[in-house]
């Protein structure tokens, strides 16, 4: 099992239903490729989680990538897990608002995953939490 996870910024801000367009997408190729995981955005910045198998997550890393509605794509981590850490959501999303804390949103979603990936999430988040 292999896991990424990125941050990047939209090049401008995105409606609600334009999220909700590239979660359905998303949904829809994750469940075709065995991908889980969770998509963050507060306005400004997502933070996304993906895991499965490497060489799909990696197609799926690189097909963002590309993606022309954000920019300044950073990955934070990638490589081998143990288990799947969001094995029910082939794309679980949260939006909070841009003066929120992401740490508490993150929080409330890795509640079940293995202690180290909940606390390098938490561990991001915080930082996002720390610049704004």
């Amino acid at each position: 099992m292999y896991r990424l996870v990125y941050m990047s910024t939209p090049k401008r801000p995105l409606s609600g239903e334009e999220l909700n367009r590239i979660l359905v997408a998303a949904t829809k190729n994750n469940n075709r490729n065995g991908i889980t995981g969770i998509l963050i955005q507060d306005h400004k910045r997502f933070l996304q989680y993906l895991e499965g198998d490497e060489a799909r997550v990696e197609e799926t890393f690189a097909r963002i990538s590309l993606d022309a509605r954000h920019h300044a794509i950073f990955r934070l981590k990638s490589g081998a897990i143990v288990r799947r850490q969001f094995p029910g959501w082939s794309m679980a999303s949260k939006t909070v608002d841009q003066t929120a804390s992401l740490t508490i949103a993150v929080s409330e979603l890795v509640k079940d995953c293995d202690d180290e990936v909940a606390e390098e999430l938490l561990a991001f988040a915080a930082a996002r939490d720390r610049a704004t």
